[in-house]
């Protein structure tokens, strides 16, 4: 076999990277990234929270199959004053709105939401506690919210459609009259 000039080139620039490879590790190779390596580094010097880790209770009652919760907000009203001559407007919270709340949750046999709702209609105001608690990587339960004085003020039934192969879902708005945080 004969090999010319650029081809003993070329196979010794191979075996030259080869070789380089296999000796020295580059400075990337050590390093390491994931939950540990972060952990405190935030401000809260512990373990983030994650917004997947969550189950729901309604009046001290897991709700299975929830898997959306949204639009959590408290709101007040701002009422603008005048004080002394000075040509400034001032500002203080006025009435506090209550608190909005959706839950999405895979349609099943259950009629709870629906029976909820309807006494609602009915006028019968089922006031109700609701509570989220949130779950470390362990299920080690880290935070929790409370909403007290909920009743729902909308329930949205499943959509169907053929061509889609999704769940069934069910939807139901919450108000609430006032909310809690607490840790662990």
């Amino acid at each position: 076999m004969v090999i010319n000039n650029v081809s003993r080139k070329a196979v010794l620039a191979f075996l030259l990277l080869a070789l380089t490879l296999t000796i020295v590790t580059p400075a990337w190779a050590d390093l390491t990234f994931g939950r540990e390596k972060l952990k405190g580094t935030s401000k809260t010097m512990g373990d983030f929270n994650l917004s997947n880790r969550f189950n729901l209770e309604i009046d001290g009652v897991s709700v299975a199959g929830v898997h959306t919760i949204e639009g959590i907000e408290t709101e007040s009203d701002i009422v603008e004053y005048k004080d002394g001559e000075d040509g400034v407007n001032r500002t203080r919270p006025g009435n506090h709105k209550p608190g909005k709340i959706v839950l999405t949750k895979d349609w099943s046999n259950t009629l709870e939401w629906y029976n909820w709702r309807k006494k609602v209609i009915d006028g019968k105001t089922d006031r109700r506690s609701v509570s989220i608690i949130f779950h470390d990587d362990v299920g080690t339960k880290v935070r929790r919210m409370n909403f007290y004085n909920c009743w729902p003020t909308k329930h949205t039934l499943p959509s169907f459609n053929a061509k889609k192969s999704g769940h069934a879902t069910e939807t139901i708005d919450l108000i609430c009259e006032s909310l809690e945080l607490r840790g662990k």
